[in-house]
């Protein structure tokens, strides 16, 4: 194994550290034959191999990077070593095509095996321009821009290797793989039109009955309402909370028209069973109220409940929603809370219809509707308004 030429180089110049010769996809510099460790590798070169021509040093870096290059698979570190002889044959003063393009050819394979597919990509392009009938050259330059997920540029290095060697199976299975990629691009490309126009009408249906969204104060998760356009009705998953027992009951369809009282009745319906928590029956029908609680979440922008449902719906990713995924990140662990101050419970009429309670400027869907129910006279209400309990 030969030494590493980074130190020797530092040595020879009386430099402090240059950058290590193990190219991963960081810190690879010092591989532009215009940079200063480029220059220094050179020198090196030639005062080592004084005797050799350019050509003949140039062989020997070769030679030694295809040693190491054909264990690279099984082992990085010999590929790290195969970009380093690589490289240094390309140091080496040779102006040869062939040769120049064999390295940088070679350099590109090694870079696969690293993963560094953006580099190996320039490498194996920058061959097939020194050496177009270089078919090797063009394959890793496809392999790596599949890798990238470039298509296009896959689909170009394809059609530039067979027009080199038609009969090339490596070459038309990949062109086959690159061909399908951009089909599978091209239906998500609609799929996301189509989906980005729902999320928008959806959106601007929300915003039309002013409602306001937040992240999910209890464990139950967030669940949007369901907007039916053809009756122009939303329903929401509603959360009943007996906080006095840490019973509940779900309304799963709550319409927008509907009231509290309607829901009471049939929660207590007196003809049905009576609450098996229940043992003293304080809760019935004519003896409950129903609170719910201000300002219960800090609520999200619409860019970010927008964000929130694309990526639901799979839309693409798009990196102009990177900002919004972090503060909606940040929101969830709770980073932005609600000033207690803003926080109590209000008492709601039985009347009020659901569609407009949460009209309320105070009314917070935290995930979605919470309504606490309390019997009257009891001891535990008032401990409930003094805001001594916890869920």
């Amino acid at each position: 194994m030969s030494a590493d030429p980074a130190s020797e180089v530092a040595r020879a110049e009386g430099a402090e550290k240059l950058p290590a010769m193990f190219w991963d996809g960081d810190g690879d510099a010092w591989m532009d034959e215009s940079s200063e460790d480029f220059q220094a590798l050179r020198a090196l070169l030639e005062d080592q191999n004084a005797e050799k021509t350019p050509r003949e040093r140039a062989e020997l870096c070769k030679d030694k990077g295809n040693s190491s290059v054909k264990y690279g698979k099984a082992n990085p570190l010999y590929a790290r070593y195969a970009v380093e002889h690589y490289t240094m044959g390309l140091a080496s003063g040779c102006e040869d095509e062939d040769v120049r393009g064999a390295l940088l050819a070679n350099r590109a394979h090694a870079g696969l095996l690293l993963k560094n597919y953006r580099k190996a990509h320039t490498d194996a392009v920058a061959a097939t321009k020194i050496v177009p009938a270089n078919v090797k050259a063009w394959f890793r330059a496809a392999k790596a821009a599949l890798a990238l997920e470039d298509a296009e540029e896959c689909a170009r290095c394809c059609v530039g290797g067979l027009e080199v060697e038609g009969d090339n199976r490596e070459l038309k299975v990949m062109l086959r793989e690159a061909k399908r990629m951009v089909d599978k691009r091209e239906k998500q490309a609609v799929l996301d039109e189509t989906e980005k126009a729902r999320v928008r009408a959806y959106v601007e249906a929300l915003k039309t009955r002013g409602l306001r969204f937040g992240p999910a104060s209890l464990g139950s998760g967030e669940r949007l309402p369901t907007v039916d356009e053809r009756a122009n009705e939303a329903t929401y998953w509603t959360l009943f909370v007996y906080p006095e027992s840490m019973q509940t009951d779900v309304v799963e369809a709550a319409s927008e028209t509907s009231t509290i009282g309607q829901h009471l009745d049939v929660l207590f319906d007196p003809n049905g069973p009576p609450l098996e928590w229940d043992s003293k029956r304080a809760y019935a029908r004519d003896a409950v109220e129903v609170y719910w609680q201000t300002k219960a979440a800090v609520p999200y922008s619409w860019e970010q409940i927008e964000t929130k449902l694309l990526d639901a719906a799979g839309v693409t990713k798009r990196a102009t929603d990177d900002d919004a995924r972090r503060e909606i990140e940040a929101m969830e662990k709770g980073s932005n809370k609600v000033d207690s101050r803003d926080q109590f419970m209000r008492k709601l009429d039985e009347n009020t219809k659901l569609g407009d309670l949460f009209r309320d400027d105070d009314f917070i869907i935290a995930g979605h509707p919470v309504f606490y129910i309390i019997a009257k006279g009891t001891e535990f209400r008032q401990q409930f308004l003094d805001g001594e309990w916890e869920l």
